[in-house]
């Protein structure tokens, strides 16, 4: 309502003395005896003493490590500038800036250290007149959130902790850990509730580029997030490997099991230590292997201590951390492959199967050597892992020395998808040889200058070391003695022919396998 008219032009002033205690508002609007002039109003005014408190928005920190400090609005129309305190940690206030401008109402502290400690802001309003004192200044400050991270050589995950956000309107819904790694995008690793302020992050590897930072979600609009500093650092820390596996385990030709293995080489390693047993049950150490960097996917080692020829043996491989931290394999057992001479021309061969974690055996394939220096050929292909037995027959082969060695394939398909790992392998047993025993056919007459007219054994299989035949007449004297087993006695005596009848014969020899061969009898010696 109007409630007083100024006729002096040059009145800047004017009191209400009938305000008392009670609120008022004010404007001033302008009135010429001018027709068709246009009448301005002036801001609305009230008659309080000081503007309103403002209510606080927030303390952000934004990626440049500056501070945000937010607000609304003063309700109060006469509100023409705010002032900033920063309230030091024994509580005292201290005005650091003004802003001007009544709808003005954010900040940036662009000198102040958000990753060095709590920040404590908050604000008073005033107006445009010289001598009212600002508002009271907002009794429920609020405060930036200092996150920090600790670890150490031996540590697992990062720990993370961060201050309570306090006094924001509506309260707090929970809140958020954002890591960037590597200079990738940020991704959200957590969501904990209002009573939790720390959380261990494990999906790291050390070396990586981390930026790291925590969010104060607000419950009544969860738009409005509060960010804590922004945490960069590399993580250095001793990482456990995540996986180790035996990717081949096979006999080679001097009778070694070799093993190699695969390791996730983002870890730190410290060592190795390879396990044998007979059983699977009880394992001895083999081999502690010292590593360092850098350090190689594959490993191996070639074991010499077993006997892969008479029994097959389980292996496992243990990785250890610089902080005795260590995962060991699942076991594998190389093939081992036994022969033996079942029957006369007939060798039974026995093998155990192949076995690698997550390798599938496509097919087996068997080897023989005939000993006649072309090496080993291939005889027969398993297109499956249950063959385990075979009976080869070596009848086709009496012209040869009777020492026969084979050797099984198994080739194989392993996937190991956490290591990435998808191939095809061979897997070798040892060699297993086996020496047929001498076959003798020895005649029991010849006839001088006849069709059949020498006596020589026939040696099959037989491959005579340290050979001599002798013959005898009668009386026990040596008449005939040679060391070629391709010769044969002609029935002559000192250059003479012998006279008709019987003789005695002793045969000598060492067989291929170390065995002593002796054989005695009577030759009857015929004459036309």
């Amino acid at each position: 309502m109007l409630d007083t008219v100024i006729t002096d032009q040059n009145a800047t002033t004017w009191n209400d003395h009938a305000a008392a205690n009670n609120t008022y508002f004010y404007y001033i609007q302008d009135s010429f005896n001018c027709p068709g002039a246009t009448y301005a109003s002036s801001d609305t005014l009230r008659n309080e003493p000081n503007p309103a408190t403002p209510v606080i928005k927030g303390v952000d920190v934004l990626p440049d490590s500056t501070i945000l400090f937010m607000w609304d609005p003063s309700s109060s129309p006469q509100a023409t500038y705010y002032i900033i305190y920063i309230i030091t940690p024994n509580g005292q206030h201290i005005a650091i800036d003004t802003v001007y401008g009544r709808y003005n109402n954010s900040w940036i502290d662009s000198s102040s250290n958000a990753s060095a400690s709590v920040l404590n802001y908050t604000v008073a309003a005033g107006d445009s007149c010289a001598f009212t004192q600002p508002s009271a200044f907002n009794t429920s400050p609020q405060q930036s959130i200092l996150a920090q991270y600790q670890t150490a050589h031996c540590d697992r995950a990062i720990g993370i902790t961060w201050s309570r956000y306090v006094n924001l309107p509506g309260g707090i819904r929970s809140y958020e850990v954002f890591v960037s790694k590597n200079a990738g995008p940020y991704q959200m690793v957590a969501d904990i509730d209002t009573s939790t302020f720390n959380y261990d992050y494990p999906d790291f590897a050390d070396g990586d580029s981390l930026q790291i930072y925590v969010v104060a979600v607000s419950a009544s609009d969860t738009n409005h997030l509060l960010h804590s500093n922004y945490m960069r650092f590399t993580a250095n820390v001793v990482k456990p490997p995540a996986y180790i596996y035996i990717t081949n385990i096979t006999v080679d030709a001097t009778n070694h099991v070799d093993l190699t293995w695969l390791v996730d080489n983002k870890a730190k390693i410290l060592s190795y230590e390879v396990q044998s047993s007979e059983d699977n049950a009880q394992y001895l150490i083999t081999k502690l292997i010292n590593v360092g960097p850098p350090l190689a996917v594959f490993s191996s080692y070639a074991d010499s201590s077993v006997q892969p020829q008479y029994e097959p043996y389980f292996y496992t491989v243990t990785v250890f951390d610089s902080c005795n931290g260590s995962i060991v394999t699942p076991y594998a057992q190389h093939i081992s492959l036994q022969g033996t001479l079942s029957d006369y021309y007939e060798i039974t061969l026995n093998w155990n199967p192949l076995h690698i974690f997550n390798a599938r055996v496509l097919k087996q394939n068997l080897y023989r050597d005939i000993g006649d220096g072309t090496g080993m050929h291939l005889i027969r292909t398993f297109n499956d892992s249950t063959h385990v037995a075979f009976v080869d027959s070596v009848y086709q082969f009496l012209d040869k020395a009777g020492n026969f060695c084979y050797r099984i394939e198994a080739v194989y398909h392993i996937v190991l998808p956490d290591a990435s790992y998808d191939t095809v392998l061979p897997s070798y047993s040892n060699i297993a040889c086996v020496d047929h025993r001498p076959i003798i056919y020895i005649p029991n007459a010849f006839v001088y200058n006849g069709t059949n007219n020498f006596f020589k054994p026939r040696i099959i299989f037989g491959d005579p070391q340290g050979y001599t035949m002798t013959i005898f007449n009668r009386y026990g004297g040596k008449i005939f003695e040679t060391h070629d087993p391709n010769e044969g006695w002609y029935g002559n005596d000192g250059g003479k022919p012998a006279q008709q009848g019987g003789y005695a014969y002793l045969i000598q020899f060492t067989a291929s396998d170390g065995t002593a061969i002796e054989r005695s009898g009577i030759v009857m010696m015929l004459r036309k």
